[in-house]
């Protein structure tokens, strides 16, 4: 296995020919532009490339997938098998160099393509704000020369001294020299700014066609037959041990990595339950949560690693599809009017569903049970309330509730034995309600209180925002301890409240009738609504949305 140098544009083509692809096992594309320009920054400095490490199938049957031509945000990849005895090299060391050049110089980020300013680079003195609109990483320097990414139809804003890098990638070296007039006759440079173009646009050529620029590494290039090719097992584990440098590999990557090479329909199948139950990434239901939430429904061991993974996974493959279904009913559960989560910025940390996916797993369809909808909705809320499985690793939370849920099955929900754990696993709790629970947690309290306020948005206008009804800039200073009260505290859409703004309570509240928004949506006693009333009306309004959680949750 030596090592052989060779050129973008040798690489590139061998992508485009589908002779080089990437193996099933390795993640998504990740780099963001700021690090695709400065890629090509690198490359025009004369900076190390770094090496490559292919390797070589010949002789195995192998899923994979090709090159992006057009990378677009949550991408569904269906993998292609490769059979034996046909040639292809996957790449598992330079995924993301490897891509972004393919995007760049012959292909487009989310609809946008790369252009390369010819008049950049250590001596120019452009002017800061020139390049700035709309294009993505049009409008800061990162470098010395200057890349940005722009669609078609914003070529109203861009600026002339930007070219398409494919462009000038694809002109035959035997007119070479005539393009170049061209690109800078149109713009028009004159002078040392036409001549400093001249010598970016050969720059770049010269390092895209540079035939020692790339070393590459390629594994089982010289094996014979499929006894000398390594098997899968030692190939991920050198693609786990190289991909350690660079843009890390997550738990989750290498996990899924691992899960990639014992089930073929794997991405897929995640890809299109994270699509369909959190289409816009709100809720944080992504691929750690989904490989950690299978752990927990197969009653594996709650450590979320490799080696976990390889061991369970046999039983982990068959209770996918029902914990795709448990995560779906237990999602709608949240969405339902009795239960009253209209936000997902209310259900943090996304992990709290543990629990209740893993009970409605062993329920029928996976389905919940009327009988049991407001038990489950009490510990949803009181495990929200308490933070309890917030944090980076809540594995033994995570198996501390599942205890006092195995043998449960189609039985009732346990409210009082998971509220025990929180007590007895966590100092600073709450079980009860009580104001200091409330205050610990305004948004979720006033959930409950006002419902249907916190809700998703496609206006801003209706936007859901905390209000204090006494305006904390004229009470702060004298009521520090109250003003930030539960017992002050309101939700009003965004653009109410910026009407609102400091108005006077008694001032706002005078065209909103009694017993329509004042009593029902607000919980607020028009007599109290006087500045020296100000502490009892904190202390009587809290009593009163403490009263109605307590009735809500019961307890």
């Amino acid at each position: 296995m030596g090592v052989r140098p060779t050129s973008i544009a040798h690489l590139l083509n061998e992508i485009r020919d589908g002779d080089i692809v990437l193996p099933d096992l390795q993640r998504e594309f990740v780099w963001k532009p700021d690090q695709m320009r400065l890629l090509f920054d690198s490359i025009m400095q004369g900076y190390p490339f770094g090496s490559l490490l292919l390797w070589e199938t010949r002789f195995l049957n192998v899923y994979y997938r090709d090159f992006v031509r057009d990378a677009q945000e949550r991408m569904t990849f269906i993998p292609k098998l490769k059979e034996a005895g046909k040639p292809k090299r996957m790449v598992l060391d330079g995924q993301q160099r490897l891509q972004s050049l393919y995007l760049g110089i012959y292909g487009s980020l989310e609809g946008r393509q790369l252009y390369f300013d010819i008049s950049s680079g250590p001596e120019s003195k452009m002017n800061d704000n020139e390049g700035e609109g709309e294009g993505e990483g049009g409008d800061e320097q990162l470098g010395k020369f200057r890349f940005a990414f722009w669609r078609n139809e914003e070529q109203s804003n861009r600026p002339s001294r930007f070219v398409r890098v494919c462009e000038i990638a694809d002109w035959s070296p035997r007119i070479e020299d005539d393009q170049i007039k061209s690109a800078i006759d149109m713009i028009p440079l004159h002078g040392t700014e036409a001549d400093r173009a001249a010598r970016n646009i050969r720059l770049l050529r010269q390092a895209i066609n540079r035939a020692d620029l790339v070393p590459v590494e390629t594994i089982d290039e010289e094996v014979r037959n499929a006894e000398q090719a390594r098997r899968i097992e030692e190939i991920l584990d050198i693609f786990v041990r190289v991909n350690q440098g660079g843009t890390r590999l997550t738990q989750s990557d290498l996990m899924f990595s691992l899960i990639k090479t014992k089930w073929v329909g794997a991405r897929k199948a995640f890809d299109d339950l994270e699509n369909e139950v959190d289409p816009d990434g709100k809720l944080g239901v992504d691929k750690d949560f989904l490989i950690r939430g299978l752990l927990v429904v197969s009653d594996a061991p709650v450590a979320f690693d490799v080696e976990t993974i390889g061991r369970h996974w046999d039983a982990m493959q068959p209770m996918f599809d029902k914990f795709a279904a448990a995560l779906r009913s237990a999602i709608d559960f949240c969405h339902d009017p009795d239960v009253g989560f209209y936000s997902t910025s209310l259900l943090q940390p996304p992990a709290t569903l543990y629990p209740i996916i893993y009970y409605l797993s062993r329920q029928k369809n996976c389905s919940v049970p009327d009988a049991e909808r407001h038990s489950l909705r009490t510990v949803l809320y009181f495990l929200l309330f308490n933070g309890f499985l917030r944090g980076k690793s809540p594995q033994a939370r995570v198996r501390w509730l599942r205890e006092n849920l195995v043998n449960v099955g189609g039985g009732p929900f346990p409210v009082d034995n998971i509220l025990a754990v929180v007590k007895n696993k966590q100092k600073e709790h709450h079980i009860q309600t009580d104001e200091d629970m409330l205050n610990s947690n305004h948004e979720l309290a006033l959930n409950i209180v006002q419902p249907k306020v916190c809700r998703e948005s496609l206006s801003w206008q209706a936007k859901a925002e905390v209000d204090h009804i006494f305006p904390q800039s004229v009470y702060r200073q004298r009521y520090p301890e109250l003003v930030d009260d539960i017992g002050n505290l309101a939700y009003l859409g965004k653009l109410r409240n910026m009407r609102k703004n400091d108005d006077m309570p008694w001032d706002y509240f005078k065209q909103i009738p009694d017993d329509v928004e004042l009593e029902r949506d607000f919980l607020v006693q028009r007599s109290l609504l006087a500045d020296e009333k100000f502490e009892e009306f904190v202390r009587v309004r809290r009593a009163r949305i403490v009263d109605v959680v307590r009735q809500s949750l019961g307890r």
